[in-house]
């Protein structure tokens, strides 16, 4: 017998998004409040994540947001898969409650 052991999250569980960059491995949190782009480099070592001329990453849509979600998470998921990326979004989110 397999045990298997998920967490699923809302999008409105989200706290904060980290940006970890892929060149030296620093973390840059953002509380979801504050979120308002992502950053152009890293803070630590001021490696280029992106630049506004940049199109060929970028995910457009006219669609709903729920639509770019999903688009902008596919493209992700490539350029990680691809060792493309030149950092990580990382999620925050409270630790679910024990069940009592």
């Amino acid at each position: 017998m397999a045990i298997e052991h998920k967490i699923v999250v809302g999008i409105d569980d989200i706290k904060a998004v980290t940006f970890q960059c892929s060149s030296c491995g620093a973390r840059t949190p953002v509380p979801i409040n504050s979120l308002k782009e992502v950053p152009q480099q890293c803070d630590s070592c001021q490696a280029i994540w992106w630049r506004s001329n940049d199109f060929a990453t970028h995910v457009t849509t006219s669609g709903p947001a729920a639509t770019a979600f999903i688009q902008a998470t596919r493209v992700f998921a490539a350029l990680i898969r691809d060792k493309k990326d030149s950092f990580r979004i990382l999620l925050e989110f409270e630790e679910p409650k024990p069940a009592k």
